[in-house]
């Protein structure tokens, strides 16, 4: 299949390009139900038809609150055509950030499936203040509803997608997505991009990532993050197959993949890891082109060597919310770059025009590659702004227009790089800026580990590392033959002072992964330290 070299500026021209120049394509396969390009163009035209009924338009904003289905896709597409924005609401959100993405996002219309199994939105949404709801112009249902939901009658999505009305004009480029930050220690920021930014991205990821028209792109991620909607835009503004499902756990995934041969998918490191443990023979992924991951979660070491025994491809990426997600991975082929950072966060820009560096953050100097420092980056990609925040827009980026990252790594090249941690986890011990996942590495090694962060503690003026440590089934603590691997390995000031022994990390779930809070370690950190002698 050939794509055209131009870049669209519209999902309306993406999709109307694809229907007419391959009608049969499956353009997504949900819940093993498959969609064409040329059905996919008329049901998104007709749905834009009822939208427009209703009143809605160009600047309108309306939240998506739906698993990842096709009527997710159509509804964005929907309001793509009609230059709407969508802001999207991740399905794990509760009543509290639910209405703080309506009222302070100031949606006007509400997408939802009240009865999905699985998913309590009705209750969610009546716990919602009825201030906030009352704000809304309506509702919009997919499948059965009571007749009265927050004050509202519902609409039946079902009813406008087989709407009569004459069929809108494509607006063409707007800003048409939000996603939210994933706010651990601060209110959500609603990430603003057009629609133009994200097909270039789309665009971008074919020779990157290896498409063709026999891909079978798994998105199993939510489509309301970066990550998963990255990983949609990257099949159907170019005219390729993804398949999906509104609930994605390890057994369904294997299931897809063999029903569907699955090419491509990205994830989590843990779910990747959860896939090789489970398949009932490597022969499963024998379809597997390549499997992206980013490290979300703590370092599982036997990844690498499970998908290296089940033939699995596998590279490190990295994204954001501002960036896009898989604006990077790391090189496969040494002409592409340094192969030797393969398995780990970060990788090769993969916009030709994309530039990056690293900055000290205490001098401000820009750092020589190999040396840590936060991560700047300049990328087609990026978002427009911060929506109705433009003081954030303009402290997010450098006067030469350089996203700050708020990530620690370093250089390979001006096109390559490797994260670290966030620059808020790492820790400045003895004067020295430490990565803590060097001694998190050293800790997991070790006999009856499972998993560990460390973070740095304060007692008056001494600052120190404290591991908090998360034990395997049966196993006992054994702090002495821990401290003395870190000693072994590792400069003094590294060395945890204390070993926490704990069931699990608080966390906070965003679209993408369940996240770590930092934080709240560092907090029980300083208690811990204070009450040491």
């Amino acid at each position: 299949m050939s794509v055209s070299s131009s870049t669209p500026v519209s999902f309306a021209q993406c999709l109307t390009d694809c229907a007419q120049r391959t009608p049969e394509q499956i353009a997504l396969i949900d819940r093993n139900q498959p969609t064409t390009y040329r059905e996919l163009n008329a049901q998104v035209e007709k749905l834009a038809a009822g939208f427009a009924k209703l009143g809605i338009g160009a600047g309108d904003r309306i939240a998506l609150w739906l698993p990842n289905c096709l009527a997710w896709v159509q509804t964005f597409l929907a309001c793509a055509r009609l230059g709407a924005t969508v802001l999207a609401v991740n399905t794990r959100f509760r009543s509290k950030e639910v209405a703080d993405i309506v009222g302070r996002g100031q949606a006007k219309w509400l997408v939802m499936w009240p009865e999905f199994k699985g998913i309590p939105f009705a209750d969610i949404l009546s716990d919602v203040p009825s201030e906030i709801t009352q704000g809304l112009e309506g509702i919009i249902t997919l499948g059965q509803s009571p007749e009265r939901l927050a004050g509202h009658q519902p609409i039946r999505f079902e009813d406008l997608l087989h709407s009569t009305d004459a069929i809108p004009a494509d607006y063409g480029n707007n800003g048409v997505l939000c996603y939210t930050t994933s706010g651990t220690t601060s209110l959500p920021k609603f990430v603003l991009h057009d629609q133009k930014t994200l097909i270039m991205h789309a665009r971008a990821m074919i020779q990157a990532y290896g498409y063709d028209h026999t891909s079978r792109i798994l998105a199993s991620t939510p489509f309301c993050g970066a990550f998963g909607f990255s990983t949609l835009s990257g099949g159907l503004a170019n005219g390729f197959t993804i398949v999906s499902e509104p609930v994605s756990d390890t057994a369904s995934t294997l299931e897809q993949i063999r029903l569907h041969g699955i090419t491509h998918t990205y994830a989590n490191n843990e779910s990747i890891l959860k896939l090789l443990e489970s398949a009932p023979t490597p022969e499963l992924f024998k379809t597997c082109k390549l499997f992206g991951f980013a490290s979300f979660s703590p370092a599982l070491g036997e990844l690498l060597t499970k998908a290296e025994q089940a033939r699995l491809p596998l590279t490190g990426l990295y994204g954001s919310s501002e960036l896009q997600a898989l604006i990077a991975a790391q090189p496969t082929d040494s002409n592409q770059g340094d192969t030797s950072v393969r398995y780990v966060a970060g990788g090769r820009l993969i916009h030709p025009e994309a530039r990056l560096r690293a900055r000290d953050p205490a001098s401000g100097h820009v750092l020589p590659y190999g040396e840590s420092g936060e991560i700047e980056i300049k990328t087609p990609s990026i978002m427009l702004g911060y929506l109705d925040n433009p003081d954030a827009t303009r402290q997010a980026f450098t006067d030469d227009g350089y996203f700050k990252t708020g990530d620690l790594g370093y250089a390979v090249s001006d096109t390559q790089f490797v994260f670290q941690t966030r620059l808020g986890d790492s820790m400045r011990l003895s004067g020295f800026m430490v990565n803590p996942v060097e001694i998190e590495q050293c800790i997991e090694e070790q006999p009856g580990v499972l998993a560990c962060q460390v973070v740095a503690g304060t007692k008056g003026s001494k600052v120190a590392p404290v591991a908090f440590v998360i034990l395997r089934d049966g196993a006992r603590v054994d702090t002495a033959t821990w401290t003395q691997a870190c000693k072994r390995v590792l400069a003094g000031f590294k060395v945890p002072v204390h070993f926490e022994i704990v069931t699990e990390f608080p966390s906070v779930q965003s679209a993408n992964a369940v996240k770590i809070q930092k934080n709240k370690l560092r907090e029980m950190a300083d208690q811990i330290l204070g009450s040491m002698s």
